[in-house]
C-alpha cells in the first residue's frame, strides 16, 4: 500500500540566524524567502568503520528507493536539534540512544533551512532493530569503499562530502576538536616549507635565530641535513610540529672536500673511521608550543636513536645551568639520560654540553 510523509506534522520556523520565530509551520506547504526549518541527519559508525546505512521505501517524496545514512528527519515543534536526532533513531529504526549530550559535527546550509550532522560511534546489533516500515526499506552496513561505489552506481542519495564522513570520525571527537594524529620519519623536500614555518614560529627560543639572514643559513642547514638523511619530523596531518636535525660530529666541513679527495684518499678514511668511535650530535630540537604536551621530544630523539648503532654516543648543546631558558631543556636532556658535560658558547651564547654515552 503506498504510504505518504505525515502531513500533519508542524515544524518551527527560524530566522537565517537559527532564531526561533515562535511561529510554525505545516509540513508540505511552501516555505516563503526568509523562513528556515531544521533537519538532522545521524550518521552511526561500528567498531570496523563501517557506516549503517538504510533503503528509503519506493513510495517515499524524497529520494524514493536511494541508500541514505543511518537516519535523518526534520525536527518537530518543540523538538532541539539532539532531541530530534534521538526521536528519529527510535522512530526510524527503534534504537535508543542518549543524544542529550550530542552536539552535532557540522551543519550544512540549505534552501529551507539547517541540517545537523551528527556521528555516533556503537556496534548495532541490526537483528534487534525495528523499521519503521513506512519509512525504512531495509539497512546494512557499508565500508567506505561501498559507499563510494553505491553512489557511482546512482543508487545512494550524492551527499559531496560522504566519503569524508568516515575519515571525520577519525580525526575529531565527539566535542568536535581535532585529533592528534603524530607520525615520525625522514624529512624530504616536500616538507621543507612546513618545516621553515615551524622554525619562525619557534625562532626566538633559540640564540642568533634573530635575523633575516641567520634563517636563510638555517634552511640551508636543513637542506644539507634532508640530503645527508639527518632530518626527523613530526607531522600531524601536514603540519610539521617537531624537528631534529643531528649529524656525526665534525662532519660540518667534509661535504666540500669529498669532492676534491681521491677514491684511494676515501677507503683510507673509511677504513680509519671504522675503528674510531663516532658521536653523533644533535643540532636542532624544536617543537610547536601547541603541542609540548604529547612528548613529541621524546619521540624525536628515540627515532634518531633506533637509527644509530646501539649505544651510539650522542651529543647537544643546551643551556647553561642557572639560564632561565634552559630550565626545561636541560630537565628534558637529564630525562633521557644526558649528563652535563663541557661548556662553551654558540654564536656568542653561553651554553653547555650534554652527552648520552
Amino acid at each position: 500500500m503506498m504510504m505518504s510523509d505525515n502531513a500533519d506534522e508542524l515544524w518551527d520556523l527560524y530566522t537565517k540566524d537559527r532564531e526561533k520565530t515562535g511561529r510554525t509551520h505545516r509540513r508540505g506547504d511552501v516555505l516563503t524567502a526568509g523562513q528556515y526549518h531544521m533537519a538532522v541527519h545521524i550518521c552511526i559508525f561500528n567498531s570496523k568503520n563501517q557506516l549503517l546505512i538504510q533503503q528509503r521505501q519506493p513510495y517515499k517524496k524524497d529520494w524514493p528507493n536511494m541508500w541514505d545514512v543511518s537516519a535523518a528527519g526534520s525536527a518537530v515543534a518543540g523538538d532541539s536539534s539532539c532531541q530530534a536526532a534521538q526521536r528519529e533513531l527510535m522512530e526510524e529504526l527503534g534504537l535508543l540512544i542518549d543524544m542529550s549530550d550530542a552536539r552535532p559535527f557540522f551543519t550544512m546550509n540549505f534552501s529551507g533551512g539547517f541540517d545537523d550532522f551528527y556521528i555516533v560511534e556503537q556496534d548495532v546489533d541490526l537483528s534487534k532493530l525495528r523499521l519503521q516500515k513506512e519509512e525504512v526499506k531495509q539497512v546494512r552496513w557499508a565500508d567506505k569503499e561501498e559507499v563510494i561505489k553505491m553512489q557511482a552506481q546512482g543508487i545512494m542519495i550524492p551527499y559531496w562530502f560522504l566519503d569524508r564522513l568516515f575519515d571525520v570520525r577519525d580525526r575529531y571527537d565527539k566535542q568536535g576538536e581535532r585529533k592528534h594524529q603524530i607520525r615520525l620519519g625522514m624529512a624530504g623536500f616536500q616538507h621543507l616549507e612546513s618545516w621553515m614555518s615551524l622554525a619562525e614560529i619557534v625562532r626566538d627560543e633559540f640564540p642568533g635565530m634573530d635575523t633575516n639572514e641567520a634563517m636563510n643559513d638555517y634552511c640551508d642547514t636543513v637542506i644539507r641535513h634532508i640530503r645527508h638523511h639527518g632530518a626527523v619530523y613530526a607531522a600531524d596531518g601536514n603540519m610539521i610540529v617537531g624537528v631534529l636535525l643531528y649529524q656525526e660530529a665534525g662532519s660540518e666541513g667534509r661535504e666540500g672536500r669529498e669532492e676534491s679527495r681521491s677514491n684511494i684518499e676515501a677507503v683510507r678514511e673509511e677504513s680509519k673511521s671504522e675503528n674510531e668511535e663516532s658521536i653523533f650530535r644533535i643540532s636542532c630540537l624544536a617543537v610547536h608550543p601547541e603541542f609540548r604536551r604529547q612528548r613529541i621530544a621524546q619521540q624525536l630523539v628515540q627515532f634518531m636513536i633506533h637509527r644509530l648503532k646501539p649505544g651510539q654516543k650522542i651529543t647537544v648543546d643546551t643551556f647553561r645551568e642557572g639560564d632561565e631558558k634552559g630550565e626545561a631543556a636541560r630537565a628534558f636532556y637529564q630525562s633521557l639520560g644526558f649528563v652535563p658535560g663541557e661548556q662553551g658558547s654558540f654564536q656568542g651564547y653561553p651554553v653547555q654540553e650534554f652527552l648520552l654515552m
